[in-house]
């Protein structure tokens, strides 16, 4: 009977599977950052179906119904995202190179979210300015 990859990196010193780890992070957001479907969303999240199925509290017939829908509701999707172990930012890219971060579209909390905040942050790339909603 083999081993399983969990036992065999932890076997290996401390050092080694602080590398692998750490490439292993690199690459999850890289594929994240290529994902452009629902369905690639668990995938890179390292997540099964079920896994989803359970923390959204549907069948996973559901979860595979709704990765293939091509219109859903911005909160179904913000429940989706959180339930693959993410967060969901929906940002505007103007054409003079701003970028505008919407916070509260599809938030299931109450009124305080919904409401949009208006914060100015200068953005880390190229000099961007970022507004945040």
């Amino acid at each position: 009977m083999g081993r399983s990859v969990d036992a065999a990196i932890a076997g290996l010193p401390k050092a080694r599977r602080g590398r692998i780890e750490t490439k292993a992070a690199r690459l999850a957001r890289e594929m994240i950052g290529h994902t452009d479907s629902m369905n690639e969303i668990h995938k890179a999240m390292s997540k099964t179906r079920i896994a989803i199925a359970r923390e959204f509290g549907i069948g996973q017939v559901a979860v595979a119904q709704l990765e293939n829908r091509t219109d859903l509701l911005l909160s179904t999707l913000q429940r989706y995202v959180r339930a693959a172990g993410a967060e969901l930012f929906l940002v505007i890219h103007t054409k003079q190179g701003e970028e505008i971060v919407l916070q509260g579209l599809g938030d299931l909390g109450g009124k305080e979210n919904a409401t949009a905040k208006l914060r100015r942050v200068t953005g880390a790339r190229s000099g961007k300015r970022r507004t945040m909603l």
